[in-house]
């Protein structure tokens, strides 16, 4: 290693006099206030380009979600009723899907039931004539999964 020189010496001593001066002085209160104002003011625009993200964010998830919880809550398309005989020479409609029909099922029963003349109306069928055996009722069949619940129904009419 090189020894310093005096000239070397003599630059250190300076320059550690002038940082113990700057120390000691420090910035003016003046100076220190107009630092404070233009470093809070940097952090406001920072927080209000924040702001600014998270309300774009914000919309474009509604923008997204809202078409998607519409498609899922609209009522399922129902096809106009046809009528279709079985083997046993009964006529039938399509079936109708009932509020569960969106549940997925592996399993389940066709059930045939008597239900009053107004479940027609409320598929916006038409009552015929003598689709029951009893007056004031109507044949259906009820497609009820594993878990209960009943999927869709279909009108009979037995000839």
């Amino acid at each position: 290693m090189q020894e310093p020189t005096s000239r070397e010496h003599v630059l250190t001593n300076a320059l550690r006099a002038l940082a113990e001066d700057d120390a000691r002085d420090g910035a003016s209160a003046d100076v220190e206030a107009r630092l404070l104002s233009e470093v809070r003011a940097l952090a406001r625009a920072r927080r209000r380009t924040q702001m600014k993200l998270y309300a774009i964010a914000a919309v474009l998830i509604m923008a997204v979600a809202l078409p998607v919880w519409q498609l899922t809550e609209r009522p399922p398309v129902v096809a106009p009723p046809s009528a279709s005989s079985d083997a046993a020479g009964d006529v039938t409609t399509e079936f109708y899907p009932l509020t569960f029909s969106n549940v997925p099922v592996t399993g389940g029963q066709l059930v045939r039931l008597e239900v009053s003349r107004v479940a027609l109306a409320s598929f916006g069928l038409l009552p015929a004539e003598s689709l029951g055996s009893r007056p004031g009722t109507v044949l259906a069949d009820v497609l009820v999964g594993e878990d209960g619940l009943a999927r869709a129904v279909r009108f009979v009419r037995t000839d």
